[in-house]
C-alpha cells in the first residue's frame, strides 16, 4: 500500500470499499508472475527496464489505472516505483538473482495481499499506526512468505535447504512486513522490496561458526547490557528529551549494541544521546523565537537514528566479520550525531541558511537548508565519532577513524538533499529522511573501510 493514496485510505478507515483499488492491486499481484521467470542478469534487466517504460507511457493510454488524485498529475510514484525496484535489485545483486526474483515477489505478494486482506477481512487497527489492520499485516507475511518461496524455489541458485530457504524467507517476510507498517511516509514499493532482498543477503553471511565463537561474550556481557539499557531509559526521561516509548526503544537498542559489540557499541549510542541532547539544548531560546526549536522525541526518532546501528550488532555476533559491523553501526551514528549537531548548531548561531540544492536563501528551520556553520559543526562531530574507532580493542578497527567520520559526514549532506527534494515533495517524511541518513552513513563507512 503506498503511502500517496490518502483519498483512499480514508475510504478505506471509513469502511467503503473501492474495487478500483482491488483491481490495481490484483494487477500488482500479478506482476509478480514474471518474476517466475528470472534466468539471466540481461533478461532481468530488460524486464525491469521495459516495466520502468510502460510505467510512464500506460497511464497516458490507460489513465484508469491511476487513482483520482493521481489522474491530476498523470503519473503515479508507486506504479514507476515498482519496476524501478526491479532495476535497481538486478544491478546490485547481478550474481545473486534468486534475490532480485525474491525481492520482487514480496513486493507482488506480500505488499499486494496486504491491501486486498486488510480491505477485504478489516479488522482491529495496528497500534503503532492506524492507517494499517492487524489482517492486512498477516496477509502480508503469509502471501509474501508463500509467493516468494515458489518463486525462489522456481528460479534457485539459493544456497539454502528447502527448509532452511523456507525460515529464512519468513524472516524476510516478517522483517519487510514490520518495515511497511510503520507509520513513515516512503513508498512502499522499494522498501519491501530492499529490505526483503537486504535480509536474504545477510542470511547468506550468517555462520554458526561465529555465532559459537561469540556466545560465550554475548552471555557474559548480558547481565550489564540490562542494567545499562534500564540506566539509559531512566536518564533519558529524567531529561525529557524523550518520552517513554523513546527511552524504551532506547534501552532496547542499548541491550542489543552491548551485548554484541561491547563496550564500543554503547560508547557510539551514548555518545549520539548526549551529544544531540546537548546540541538540542544549545541556544534553544533563540530556537524557539526562530520556531525551529527540537521537540520531545519519540520511538521514531529512536529507530530513525539508532535502528540502523542496532540492527548490526547482532550480525556483528552472527558473521565472521565483526569488524565491518562495528564500523557500520559507528558510520551510523556518526551521520545521525552530525546531522543533529549541524541542525542544532546551525539553527542558533548559524545565521542566514542556504538551500543545498539551488544555494538560493532559505528560512532557519526549512528541509535542506545549511549554513557554515552547522556543516563545520557537523564536520567536527563526525570526526569525533571516528575517533572512538580508536577505543576499540580490536587494532584492525583503529584505521577505519577516517572512514567513520567520511560516513558520518556524507550522511549528514544527504540527509539535507533528501530533505530538500524527496521530503520537501512529500515523499518521504523526516523519519524517514533520518533513517536514510543512518543507512548512508553506515553503508559508506563500511565501503571506505572495505577498500
Amino acid at each position: 500500500m503506498e503511502v500517496f493514496d490518502h483519498p483512499w485510505r480514508a475510504a478505506s478507515l471509513a469502511g467503503a470499499a473501492d474495487s478500483s483499488e482491488m483491481r490495481r492491486r490484483l494487477v500488482h499481484v500479478g506482476m509478480g508472475l514474471f518474476a517466475l521467470v528470472v534466468v539471466s542478469f540481461w533478461q532481468t534487466l530488460l524486464m525491469g527496464l521495459s516495466g520502468l517504460a510502460l510505467a510512464w507511457v500506460l497511464p497516458k493510454w490507460m489513465p484508469s489505472l491511476l487513482r483520482p488524485h493521481e489522474q491530476a498529475q498523470g503519473y503515479s510514484v508507486g506504479v514507476i516505483a515498482y519496476p524501478a525496484a526491479v532495476v535497481a535489485l538486478t544491478l546490485l545483486f547481478p550474481n545473486d538473482l534468486w534475490i532480485v526474483a525474491g525481492g520482487w515477489a514480496m513486493m507482488a505478494y506480500g505488499d499486494g495481499m496486504a491491501v486486498v486482506c486488510g480491505q477485504g477481512l478489516r479488522g482491529p487497527r495496528l497500534w503503532w499506526n492506524p492507517r494499517k489492520s492487524l489482517f492486512g499485516t498477516l496477509g502480508f507475511i503469509l502471501f509474501g512468505w508463500l509467493g516468494t518461496l515458489v518463486t525462489a524455489l522456481v528460479t534457485g541458485g539459493h544456497p539454502f535447504t528447502p527448509a532452511g530457504l523456507a525460515l529464512v524467507i519468513l524472516a524476510a517476510a516478517v522483517v519487510a512486513a514490520l518495515l511497511e507498517s510503520l507509520p513513515y511516509d516512503i513508498c512502499d514499493n522499494p522498501l519491501v522490496a530492499g529490505a526483503t532482498a537486504l535480509t536474504l543477503c545477510l542470511a547468506t553471511q550468517l555462520d554458526l561458526g561465529a555465532w559459537q565463537a561469540a556466545q560465550p561474550d554475548v552471555a557474559a556481557r548480558m547481565p550489564v547490557a540490562i542494567g545499562l539499557a534500564v540506566a539509559l531509559a531512566l536518564l533519558a526521561r529524567a531529561t525529557k528529551s524523550v518520552d517513554w516509548s523513546g527511552a524504551l526503544t532506547g534501552a532496547a537498542f542499548a541491550l542489543m549494541l552491548y551485548a554484541a559489540l561491547g563496550g564500543l557499541g554503547v560508547i557510539g549510542l551514548m555518545a549520539f544521546f548526549i551529544v544531540g541532547t546537548a546540541a538540542s539544548k544549545i541556544g534553544y531560546e533563540k530556537k524557539r523565537a526562530k520556531k525551529a526549536a527540537q521537540e520531545i522525541r519519540t520511538w521514531r526518532n529512536a529507530v530513525a537514528n539508532a535502528g540502523v546501528a542496532a540492527l548490526c550488532a547482532p550480525l556483528a555476533a552472527l558473521t565472521p566479520r565483526p569488524d565491518l559491523f562495528a564500523v557500520a553501526a559507528l558510520g551510523a551514528f556518526a551521520a545521525a550525531a552530525s546531522d543533529t549537531v549541524a541542525g542544532e548548531i546551525g539553527r542558533a548561531y548559524g545565521g542566514t541558511p542556504y538551500s543545498i540544492v539551488t544555494l538560493r536563501r532559505a528560512r532557519v528551520g526549512d528541509n535542506g537548508a545549511v549554513s557554515l556553520v552547522g556543516l563545520l559543526a557537523g564536520l567536527a562531530t563526525a570526526l569525533g565519532f571516528g575517533a572512538l574507532a580508536f577505543l576499540a580493542a580490536d587494532p584492525s578497527l583503529h584505521r577505519a577513524a577516517w572512514c567513520i567520520a567520511g560516513g558520518g559526514m556524507a550522511g549528514n549532506l544527504i540527509d539535507s538533499l533528501l530533505g530538500a527534494t524527496a521530503e520537501n515533495a512529500g515523499y518521504l517524511d523526516n523519519e524517514a529522511v533520518n533513517f536514510a541518513c543512518t543507512l548512508s552513513g553506515a553503508m559508506l563507512a563500511v565501503f571506505l573501510f572495505a577498500l
